[in-house]
């Protein structure tokens, strides 16, 4: 037979079954976008056989649910619409073909050999997260349909292969017989029967996946039903699982794993046995040794690559502990600040905690400035900020927060704890010297504090900050160098605060 006329003659069915009418429902169902679940579940129902498999699968290892299903819909629902038409199909479809009379092959190995190559192709679908296993699965047991049609055309075409013929003798001797392999032929069978594009391409690129992009679904379709049929064969299958698909070694162990697994449940639903379990430990012990080499050679880099991460920790630790710190004075900027204060501010809301913030700012800076010059002043301001990170716990929060102005934020602190700390402050502020040309450069400050409390709640961050900053320009009309707290401030000093917070609620 010419490979023109065998093609005229696969694509015109004739001698080789069609799909049956349930399957061709279903088919048609499947190339539906917008298919609903009662004709699913009808068209599904006309075969008990069917039916019963549904209903087994969705009860399986396959799906893994801690309630079983009772009934066709609740089976549906658990596995998807589009699964179960994809399920139901490979049923109604291995179901025909296995009522074919053959002679060139071993038809049994065949069966066996699909529903592996179709399992294993599941798992690493699964393990890839392409989405849509079950139209791998089908992919992997209708990929050899071309072997039955060319062994039924022309019953001595296979005999002339070494037995017992594996895979690659098949494509081997169909390529130099034939102008393709079964790959495409069979691809041509499937479009025939209107199955969807992504399982009749997936078969016909198995044999050659390379040639499309593993980053394209198509591409990872096609690399899994080839993998799946090299499971099967156990040809170099890991060597081949990190080409195809980059798996590494415990990725390539779980997919062995999970086929395994999943074999008995296989043969159950399609009435056949897959495999010995000689060579299912066979398997598992390939795989076994691959992790372990792997891991002995994972062991040998280990030290290496923790005296590395250490150093790139460090460096990681102080880049980031840098950008959240200001140049000059070594303590939080303005930036972090932000961030940290409606990240505690929201936390004391919720628990209801006390927080208490303490604004400062240094009196005169701007005469510093102008008459010792401005390297003077950034000691001043460097000076400050130490002595501020000494007045204050490790969990409390040191920032500058403008030009000469420093903010605390007291974690927890109750409006007393925050009005000595605040004293704290403006003493080691008074206390600082610094000289100039045998001249003492001193400074003090002005401190307004705020507090959170039970009795006294802000709406925000920024509300109790206004409330601190309203208590520090009292201090300054005051006459500077003290501390004054917003809670202790008459009620016509408050009132500005007050009304403002008033005023933004209202909005709100």
């Amino acid at each position: 037979m010419l490979p023109q006329e065998f093609e005229n003659r696969l694509k015109a069915q004739i001698d080789f079954p069609s799909p049956s009418r349930v399957a061709s429902e279903i088919i048609g169902l499947a190339r539906d976008p917008e298919v609903e679940m009662a004709k699913v579940a009808q068209a599904v129902g006309r075969d008990p056989a069917i039916t019963a498999k549904i209903l087994r699968i969705a009860n399986s290892a396959f799906y893994a649910q801690r309630r079983a299903s009772t009934n066709l819909r609740q089976a549906l629902v658990i596995i998807g619409l589009n699964a179960a038409l994809t399920l139901a199909l490979s049923f109604s479809l291995v179901s025909s073909m296995r009522a074919l009379k053959v002679s060139g092959i071993d038809y049994p190995r065949f069966w066996r050999r699909a529903l592996l190559a179709a399992t294993a192709g599941r798992a690493f679908g699964e393990t890839i997260k392409i989405g849509q296993p079950e139209d791998i699965l089908l992919a992997g047991l209708l990929q050899d349909m071309a072997v039955l049609a060319i062994d039924r055309f022309k019953r001595d075409f296979y005999s002339q292969v070494p037995q017992p013929g594996a895979h690659a003798d098949w494509i081997n001797h169909e390529r130099c017989q034939l102008e393709h392999d079964h790959a495409t032929y069979t691809a041509l069978l499937l479009k025939s029967w209107n199955l969807p594009e992504r399982i009749w391409t997936g078969v016909q690129h198995s044999h050659s996946p390379q040639v499309l992009p593993l980053d394209s679904d198509a591409g990872r379709f096609a690399r899994c039903v080839a993998l799946g049929s090299d499971l099967a064969e156990a040809n170099s299958l890991a060597r081949r699982a990190t080409s195809l698909l980059n798996l590494n070694h415990e990725q390539f162990m779980q997919v062995v794993t999970q086929v395994l697994k999943l074999i008995p449940e296989t043969e159950a639903l399609y009435e056949t046995s897959i495999m010995d379990p000689e060579d299912a430990e066979n398997l598992l012990a390939e795989a076994r040794e691959l992790l372990a080499v792997r891991n002995i050679h994972a062991l040998q880099e280990v030290s290496a690559l923790q005296a590395t991460t250490s150093v790139l920790m460090d460096r990681t630790e102080q880049a980031e502990d840098a950008s959240r710190r200001d140049v000059l004075t070594g303590v939080l900027n303005r930036i972090w600040l932000d961030r940290l204060l409606e990240k505690e501010f929201t936390e004391a809301a919720v628990f209801g905690r006390d927080l208490s913030v303490v604004r400062i700012d240094l009196d005169r800076f701007r005469t510093i400035n102008e008459r010792f010059g401005n390297s003077i002043g950034d000691q001043v301001l460097r000076s400050c900020g130490q002595a501020l990170q000494a007045c204050v716990r490790n969990s409390d929060l040191v920032a500058r927060f403008s030009g000469e102005e420093f903010l605390l934020v007291l974690l927890g602190a109750e409006p007393d704890i925050a009005h000595q700390v605040a004293q704290r402050a403006l003493t080691a502020i008074g206390n600082l010297s610094h000289d100039y040309a045998g001249q003492p450069v001193c400074v003090t400050a002005s401190i307004g504090v705020a507090s959170m409390t039970p009795k006294q709640r802000f709406p925000n961050g920024l509300a109790l900050l206004e409330a601190a900053d309203h208590a520090l320009y009292a201090a300054k009309l005051c006459g500077r160098n003290r501390v004054e707290c917003f809670a202790d401030l008459s009620a016509t000093a408050r009132e500005p605060v007050l009304a403002q917070q008033q005023g933004k609620a209202a909005k709100v």
